[in-house]
């Protein structure tokens, strides 16, 4: 991406986190860009369309460092508290931080359905190789909650979601996932 687009992105965070999706102009990005509101057509055609390169930018960003966290080189409970925690908080954060939160996440899930459901698959591979790597290493073992690690994941995902929604802001989220880690971790041999 380049630097200019990346200035512009950068601008467009802090106007629709200040004034929320509805409210936040192409004249606003524009000013908070230092650039004329024609030089910014230049780069995106409209609002809709500068929103949605901003989020395939947050989507990229959060998969990647849920890939850093489940790719440490630590054990399986650390290793999948990190990458959840990594994707989860980098994902809300900026919803959390705006009091537009929830209308930025409704523009979200409205002019970037499809980057949803495609980051969504990306991170339920991620927690499954995670689980399956850990098994093959001999870390742990699904026989006792006989499940596979399809499964396991499926369901580690569906609790977070859980968790994004039923709690009040970042740090009641990642002290909730490294609860449900903890809980993984047991159930699967590999708390000590």
């Amino acid at each position: 991406m380049d630097t200019k687009r990346h200035h512009i992105l950068n601008a467009a965070v802090e106007v629709f986190s200040r004034f929320g999706y509805r409210k936040t102009s192409m004249q606003d990005v524009a000013d908070a860009a230092g650039m004329s509101r024609a030089a910014l057509y230049l780069y995106f055609k409209n609002k809709d369309d500068l929103f949605r390169v901003l989020m395939e930018r947050h989507h990229a960003t959060a998969t990647a460092e849920a890939e850093a966290g489940f790719a440490q080189t630590a054990p399986f409970e650390r290793r999948l508290s990190a990458g959840l925690k990594a994707f989860v908080l980098s994902a809300m954060a900026p919803v959390q931080s705006s009091p537009y939160g929830q209308e930025l996440f409704e523009a979200n899930n409205t002019l970037a359905e499809d980057l949803n459901v495609a980051t969504a698959a990306r991170l339920q591979q991620l927690t499954q190789a995670t689980i399956a790597d850990a098994i093959e290493a001999g870390e742990i073992s699904l026989g006792k909650v006989a499940v596979t690690p399809t499964l396991l994941a499926e369901l580690i995902l569906c609790a977070i979601d859980g968790i994004k929604k039923g709690s009040d802001g970042l740090d009641q989220i990642e002290e909730r996932i490294d609860a449900l880690v903890r809980i993984v971790a047991s159930a699967t041999g590999s708390a000590g």
